[in-house]
């Protein structure tokens, strides 16, 4: 009977021992987020996009988009983002046919800091895939600080 009782004692103390500093270490740090949303100034289309920021790209990116007119055309949603990689339009996003929401999420690794991020979403015609006309999101700042980012000179 002794050794059942030590057996136990041991496992009771090996256990504590892992579950102790499981609830003593500190949450991870949450990713700073930034978003906006847009919509069209007649209702026909809207989208909602929320960003969240790393040092070297940005993830994850939500996107949600909505067409509210069957007018012959599609909308799209793209991703505008500005740093060290210069200027990049990242690939449309489009509604597919007939669905009048779709969301996604995913990431933007342009290589190097990122600066700002906004969106485009815009109206496309479905017969040939033409933008006819976009609104813009505002411009999103990164939020984390670019002192460690920035190259040395010379």
């Amino acid at each position: 009977m002794r050794f059942k009782h030590t057996l136990a004692g041991a496992c009771a103390t090996a256990v504590a021992a892992l579950i102790v500093p499981l609830a003593a270490t500190p949450a991870a740090a949450a990713v700073p987020t930034t978003g906006d949303s847009v919509e069209a100034t007649d209702f026909s289309f809207s989208g909602s996009f929320e960003i969240g920021w790393r040092a070297d790209k940005l993830d994850p990116v939500k996107i949600t988009i909505r067409d509210q007119a069957t007018d012959g055309y599609a909308v799209g949603a793209r991703l505008v983002t500005g740093g060290t990689s210069g200027k990049i339009t990242w690939r449309m996003r489009t509604i597919p046919s007939g669905q009048d929401t779709a969301s996604w999420t995913t990431y933007a690794a342009p290589g190097g800091w990122i600066s700002y991020a906004y969106f485009e979403v815009c109206k496309v015609k479905v017969s040939n895939g033409a933008v006819s006309y976009c609104h813009t999101t505002r411009v999103m700042n990164n939020p984390i600080s670019d002192e460690d980012n920035v190259p040395f000179p010379g």
